[in-house]
């Protein structure tokens, strides 16, 4: 007899996921606001028992591997089902291209020798590549300003990559309303 446990309790999950752009019609290709998005390709929970959970990430792996794709990666994320198990990996995913964005702005303009404020984006962290004189023009700039987040932009005022992932999961349960004390609380 075959027991199902439905129970959702937190376990760890191993997850392949495909890192590739995917790229469906030529006009997909070439649109600008397009964003790279992770293909969740397989998810499994791992096995309570060592032996068994050694050999279960060692045919996982070697199915990565084996795959011959360099975009393809074997991760392990810490969920309560294997649908969250997916979100989670792809939410990841979609910060940490979000927070390199978000670096690459405050750069550009630090490069070029830029002191201002500039509007970002906070699903995407994004910019519409303007440097503006203060927080009011950079706010009015903007076609969907509550979607934005804006920062002085100075050498005196350097952002981290920690900075930046912080500030963009802090303004997206902000905007969200999911936030009480400074503390979010959906996850």
């Amino acid at each position: 007899m075959i027991t199902v446990d439905l129970v959702k309790r937190r376990g760890q999950y191993l997850v392949i996921a495909d890192d590739q752009d995917a790229i469906t019609n030529w006009a997909e290709y070439m649109r600008e606001d397009r964003l790279p998005e992770r293909r969740v390709v397989h998810v499994e929970r791992q096995a309570d028992h060592p032996d068994e959970r050694e050999a279960q990430w060692d045919e996982l792996s070697g199915s990565v591997l084996d795959a011959g794709s360099e975009s393809l990666s074997l991760l392990t994320v810490s969920a309560i089902s294997h649908a969250h198990a997916a979100a989670i990996a792809r939410r990841e995913y979609a910060l940490a291209s979000a927070v390199a964005r978000m670096g690459e702005v405050i750069d550009t303009h630090l490069e070029g020798g830029g002191n201002g404020w500039v509007a970002i984006r906070i699903t995407d962290g994004s910019s519409d590549g303007e440097l503006y004189d203060d927080y009011e023009d950079a706010w009015t700039a903007q076609e969907h300003p509550e979607g934005c987040t804006y920062l002085p932009i100075s050498p005196l005022v350097p952002w981290t990559p920690r900075m930046c992932e912080e500030h963009l999961e802090f303004m997206t349960h902000l905007r969200h309303g999911c936030m009480t004390y400074g503390t979010p609380t959906c996850r």
